[in-house]
């Protein structure tokens, strides 16, 4: 028996479940990747404290950051810079309402 093609029914059976196959697995995948990168995107943001001479600033965390780090001077006095705090922050995003 043959059909249009002169393929067996039988590999054509095979052949479109192989596809199916595939298809499924691929799209799994596609799924997993933008669970994972959703995931990264509700990370909090973290920002570092610093102390110079009793003013305090902030400014974006950077790896090698702790509390106590001196990290040098801060004016033209000497003063040194130093890390009192280091925080997470949960940035909300703002939904815009359509009346």
């Amino acid at each position: 028996m043959s059909s249009l093609f002169g393929i067996n029914f039988y590999y054509q059976a095979i052949l479109l479940l192989v596809v199916l196959v595939i298809v499924i697995l691929l799209t799994i995948r596609q799924a997993n990747e933008l669970r994972k990168i959703a995931e990264t995107q509700k990370r909090p943001k973290f920002i570092t404290l610093e102390d110079c001479n009793g003013m305090i600033t902030t400014r974006d965390f950077r790896q090698g950051d702790f509390v106590g780090l001196m990290e040098g001077p801060c004016d033209n006095n000497g003063n040194i810079r130093k890390i009192v705090g280091i925080y997470a922050i949960k940035e909300e995003k703002t939904k815009n309402k359509k009346f």
